[in-house]
C-alpha cells in the first residue's frame, strides 16, 4: 500500500515539519490569526519596505550576502526580495520548495526573475514502499530538470514521520539510502535539519532556559513520552538530542559524495567542538548559521573567531528568515505573536554586529530564544566574503554576486 509512513500526531505537524513550510503548504502557521487573508501578509511585506524605520539603521562591510535558508510563500517572493535587497541580501535560497510538479515549477520561475532559489523536497512516507528507491531517484532527477537549487530536510524526518509500529523514522534508516546517493549524482545540496535545540529535549519548566519560548508553543517539547495524533500517550519516548546528532552523523558518514549542508550550525551550535570534529571528519558537510548566531554569540569570543577562521571555507550564511501568507514574520524564531516589520532591520543588524565587530554583550537577534547577550568575532574581509556569499556560489554553483548588486 502506497504511503504506509505518516506524521506521529498534530501536536507535531507545525514543530517537525518546519514552521513557514506547513504555512506556505496549508495557508497559516500558529500565532496567525487564521481567518486573515494572504494580503494580510502583502500589506505586512509592503509596511517592511516601507517604513522610515525599517531601512538599516547603521553601516556594517559593504559585501553582498547570498541567504542560504529562508522560507517565503510564492505569493510573497517579490516582496520578500525587496525587504532582503535594503539588508544587503541580494540572493537566497528558499527552503519552503516543493516536491517536483506545477509549484516547484512557480517557485523556480517566480524566484528566477528576483533572485530567490527554491529547494526541493521528499515525501519520507514513501519509505517503506517497494519502490522508494526509484521514487527517490526520479523525484530528484526531475528536481534538478525543474531547477531546484538542493534537496531540504526538515526535522520532521527523525522528530516527526513513523514506521507501521509507531516508532519514529531514523534519520540514518537505510531504507533511505538510495535518496541521499541520488541527491549526491544529481548535484543537488542537501540542507538537513536533524534534532532542534538541547534544551527542547529537557524538561519545560521555569529551570529550562528556553522557557518561554517552550511555553508559547509546548509542542516544540521533545521531552519525556510521544503523545499520538488524540494527545494520549503512546508508549514511547521521544530520542535524545544525542541520538539524533549520532543519526545526522551517520547519514552524512555513509554518502560522502553527497553535500550536506547541516542547517543551524551544523545542528548542534550548543557544542562547537562536536561540529569542529565533524568538519574535520567529513570534506562533504557544511554548516549555515541560520537561526543560531544567539547560541553561538554566547561561546567565548575567542574561541568562535578561531573556529570560523579555521573553517572558513566551510560555514555559509543563513537567518532562517520566514514569512508566512497569513500575515507576519518569523525571525529566527516566535514567542505566542510574529514579529512586526519594525524588527527586521534589528534582526540583520545583530548578524553583521555578530560577524563584524568586537562588540562585547549586545542584544542578539532572537529574544525569545533566551535571556543572554552575545559577543562579536569581529572577522577579518576575506573571511567574511566566504561566508557572506563565496561559499554558496561554490556550494551551489551559482553565478558570483557582485558589489554593484547591493
Amino acid at each position: 500500500m502506497r504511503r504506509p509512513l505518516f506524521l506521529g500526531g498534530v501536536v507535531l505537524l507545525f514543530a517537525a515539519l518546519g514552521l513557514a513550510w506547513w504555512a506556505s503548504s496549508h495557508g497559516h502557521v500558529p500565532g496567525a490569526n487564521q481567518g486573515e487573508s494572504p494580503d494580510v501578509a502583502t500589506e505586512d511585506a509592503d509596511d517592511a519596505e516601507s517604513a522610515p524605520d525599517s531601512a538599516p539603521r547603521n553601516r556594517y562591510a559593504d559585501i553582498p550576502k547570498i541567504d542560504v535558508h529562508v522560507h517565503v510563500p510564492r505569493s510573497l517572493v517579490a516582496s520578500a526580495m525587496r525587504i532582503f535587497d535594503r539588508q544587503g541580501v541580494v540572493l537566497a535560497l528558499n527552503a519552503s520548495g516543493s516536491e517536483p510538479g506545477t509549484r516547484l515549477g512557480m517557485l523556480v520561475e517566480t524566484g528566477r526573475e528576483v533572485g530567490l532559489h527554491p529547494y526541493c523536497h521528499l515525501d519520507w512516507r514513501a519509505a517503506a514502499d517497494d519502490d522508494f528507491a526509484e521514487y527517490a531517484e526520479q523525484t530528484l532527477h526531475d528536481c534538478r530538470e525543474q531547477g531546484a537549487i538542493g534537496l531540504k530536510i526538515f526535522k520532521g524526518l527523525g522528530l516527526g514521520y513513523t514506521n507501521a509500529d509507531g516508532s519514529l523514522l531514523r534519520v540514518d534508516d537505510e531504507r533511505l539510502d538510495p535518496a541521499f546517493e541520488a541527491a549526491g549524482e544529481h548535484g543537488l545540496p542537501v540542507l538537513i535539519h536533524t534534532g532542534d535545540p538541547k534544551a527542547f529535549f529537557e524538561p519545560n519548566t521555569p529551570d529550562n532556559e528556553r522557557y518561554a519560548e517552550l511555553s508559547a508553543h509546548p509542542s516544540w517539547s521533545f521531552h519525556g513520552e510521544r503523545l499520538d495524533r488524540y494527545g494520549e500517550p503512546m508508549g514511547m519516548e521521544w530520542p535524545s538530542w544525542e541520538s539524533l546528532l549520532e543519526q545526522f552523523e551517520n547519514r552524512v558518514a555513509r554518502h560522502p559524495g553527497t553535500t550536506f549542508v547541516g542547517a543551524h550550525f551544523g545542528n548542534a551550535p550548543e557544542e562547537p567542538d562536536r561540529v569542529d570534529r565533524m568538519l574535520d571528519a567529513y570534506p562533504n558537510l557544511v554548516v549555515e548559521t541560520g537561526a543560531r548566531i544567539p547560541e553561538i554569540g554566547r561561546h567565548d569570543p575567542e574561541r568562535m573567531r578561531a573556529f570560523f577562521e579555521k573553517h572558513a571555507d566551510r560555514i555559509l550564511f543563513g537567518t532562517d528568515f520566514q514569512m508566512s501568507p497569513g500575515g507576519g514574520f518569523v525571525l529566527g524564531s516566535m514567542g505566542e505573536s510574529m514579529d512586526p516589520p519594525s524588527r527586521i532591520p534589528v534582526f540583520y543588524e545583530a548578524h553583521w554586529q555578530y560577524f563584524e565587530t568586537e562588540d562585547r554583550d549586545f542584544a542578539h537577534p532572537t529574544p525569545i530564544q533566551g535571556d543572554w547577550t552575545i559577543d562579536g568575532l569581529g572577522l577579518e574581509r576575506e573571511v567574511l566574503e566566504k561566508i557572506y556569499h563565496r561559499n554558496a556560489e561554490r556550494i551551489f554553483g551559482l553565478d558570483p554576486v557582485g558589489e554593484d548588486q547591493l
